[in-house]
Order: C-alpha cells, then sequence, then structure tokens
C-alpha cells in the first residue's frame, strides 16, 4: 500500500504540471467537427435555467429512432446522463467520437434504445457544491427533474444510470456512491480519484485547487473532512456497504494515463474488493486519458455493456406485467432489449 501511495504523489506531481498548463492556455477553439452521422438515434442541443447554478446551462440529448412514434406515446424510456470531464462540454461526447460508439452499441444490442443526456457542468468544477454554485446538484436536482418533466423517462433507479470521463467520471462515482437511490448503475472513465489523505498531495496541485476556487469547497489548506466527502476512494471506504452493493459499477483507467489515475483507480477497485462490493475494473495495459488517447472505442463498449444489462433484466418484469399493472412500457420500436 506505502508503495501505491508514493506512485501516486509521484504521477500526481506530473499531473499538476499538466493540469497547469491547460489552465494557463485558458479555452482552447471548439474544432470543426465532421457532421455525425447517427442511424439509432437522434441529437439535439437543448438548455435549462439552474437554480443551483443561478444560469441557463446547455446540455445534449439523443432520443431514439421512434421516440415521436404514435405507438410510443406512452413509453417510458431508460435513462442515462453523462458527465464531461475538465475544460469539457456537453457537445465534446458528440464531436469527439462517443456519439457513434453509442449508436453502435444500440445497434449491436449491447445498450438498448434509451435517453441520452450530455450534462453541461461548468469547465472546472469537479461538480462539487460551492456556496453560490451547487454544480452537483446542478446534475441530481435541476437536470435530473428537468429531463424527467421534458422526456418521457423511466423513474426506476434500475433503468437510470450515470457515466462521465475524469472529472466526469469522479462526479459520477460520487453521486452513485451518495445517491444510490438516483442511480442503478454507474460508469467511470480516466476517473479524477486521489489520496484519501490531501496531506499526501503535492503543493503544487493544492495550488491549483486554490486556483480553480475550490478552497471556498476544501478550505485552505484543504481540510480532511470536505476532501473525504468528494473522494470517491474514501466513499468506497465509508459509505453503507449494502447500499453499494445494489450498484452496478463499472470503471477504467490506462497505465499510461497521463496524470497517474490509474493509481488512484487501482486503491478504489482494492477499497472494493476489501468491503466485497461487487465491481468491474479494468487497468487497460498501454491506454492513455481521456479523448486523445482513443479511449471511446478502448471503454466505453464496456461501460455501455454494463448499463445495457441492467437496463434488460429491469425490462423483464415490465414485459411480463398484465394489462394496466404499474410500471414502465416497453418500447415499441427496436425489438427486445435483451
Amino acid at each position: 500500500m506505502r508503495s501505491h501511495l508514493l506512485l501516486s504523489i509521484a504521477t500526481l506531481t506530473l499531473a499538476t504540471a499538466a493540469l497547469a498548463q491547460d489552465r494557463d492556455r485558458g479555452p482552447r477553439p471548439r474544432r470543426e467537427a465532421p457532421p455525425v452521422e447517427l442511424k439509432h438515434l437522434t441529437f439535439r442541443e437543448s438548455s435549462l435555467h439552474s437554480d443551483a447554478v443561478q444560469q441557463d446551462m446547455p446540455f445534449g440529448v439523443y432520443l431514439p429512432l421512434g421516440y415521436d412514434d404514435e405507438a410510443n406515446k406512452d413509453v417510458r424510456w431508460p435513462l442515462v446522463i453523462w458527465l464531461h470531464g475538465m475544460f469539457e462540454d456537453h457537445l465534446r461526447f458528440h464531436e469527439r467520437g462517443g456519439a457513434e460508439v453509442l449508436d453502435r452499441a444500440i445497434a449491436d444490442g449491447k445498450l438498448p434504445p434509451c435517453v441520452f443526456v450530455t450534462a453541461n457542468g461548468g469547465r472546472f468544477s469537479m461538480y462539487v457544491n460551492r456556496k453560490d454554485q451547487r454544480w452537483q446538484d446542478l446534475i441530481t436536482a435541476d437536470l435530473l427533474t428537468h429531463v424527467s418533466k421534458q422526456y418521457r423517462v423511466s423513474t426506476r433507479r434500475e433503468q437510470r444510470a450515470i457515466l462521465g470521463v475524469s472529472m466526469g467520471g469522479m462526479a459520477a462515482l460520487r453521486i452513485a456512491f451518495t445517491h444510490p437511490e438516483l442511480f442503478g448503475a454507474v460508469g467511470a472513465h480516466s476517473s479524477a480519484v486521489f489520496p484519501a489523505d490531501p496531506a499526501q498531495l503535492p503543493e503544487g496541485m493544492k495550488k491549483r485547487a486554490r486556483d480553480f476556487g475550490l478552497d471556498e469547497v476544501f478550505g485552505n489548506p484543504i481540510e480532511k473532512e470536505p476532501w473525504q466527502q468528494a473522494n470517491p476512494l474514501c466513499l468506497a471506504e465509508a459509505a453503507d456497504v449494502d447500499k453499494l452493493k445494489t450498484l452496478r459499477i463499472y470503471f477504467d483507467a490506462g497505465t499510461r494515463d497521463r496524470y497517474g489515475f490509474d493509481k488512484g483507480n487501482t486503491l478504489l477497485h482494492e477499497a472494493l474488493d476489501k468491503r466485497k462490493v461487487e465491481h468491474t475494473w479494468r487497468l487497460i495495459d498501454g491506454g492513455g486519458h481521456s479523448w486523445g488517447a482513443g479511449f471511446q472505442d478502448q471503454t466505453l463498449p464496456f461501460s455501455f455493456a454494463v448499463v445495457g444489462e441492467m437496463f434488460a433484466a429491469a425490462a423483464k418484469p415490465a414485459a411480463k406485467a398484465p394489462a394496466g399493472g404499474s410500471g414502465d412500457s416497453a418500447p415499441a420500436t427496436g425489438g427486445d432489449p435483451r
């Protein structure tokens, strides 16, 4: 364990320099992305007013083909919420290859037709609640409520999943571990998972936290209690184990992650193993960090498959329910989601 922590600290030092370079460069110009051709989904942008962050926030939404068909007017579709990484937005998933992988997963039957929402959580919010901008509440309260009202999505936790990458992967794990009543499955890729004790962070990393305004969340110097309340590793060690066991958990990281997040994710795997919480963990030999490393083809199909298994299992009782019974209707298009 000590070697793990020493290696984590060393890699976090490198991560500090990389994050500093990203931050100092400022906003990157958006690439001119080629049109995305989807065969099983339609994509649109929308927005909502968020009381949690006191502003209008955009988001993206993929709807299954047949969503507007008369035959499906009573269907409640499974819901997936995607959380982007640092310095990204709700369009990154669409523009960097995620949409095509999502479309293929539905074509291959790995993921049943569903409503897939890409959130916008700010460039470096870490999706944590601050004094005046409650970024986690944006997702768990405002966005979830808005989507549930505007789109025909299931309210059953077994038909809702939360996924994310890097900063968004950290938030997806945190939200799932602390609100297991909202989501039945969580998937995280290249997730930001840090040492349990903030004293083990290099000074440069602590400074970047202050630069991002996180001192109002974690204190200055970083205080152990708020830090551990936000860190998936600490939550995995402290959360109600019986509730953790109700989740379908998937996460992965590459051995060449430029921020060294494979080390923290390995510790997360060990913590869940110790508590006998079933999960799927993939350490990808030679894998890098996020979109630039091609993670979408290496990893997204696996998290989609885990979510798809839950959706299919949850749909079986509904398919057998007598006419007029309770539960969500199954889609009339797309065939059996299994």
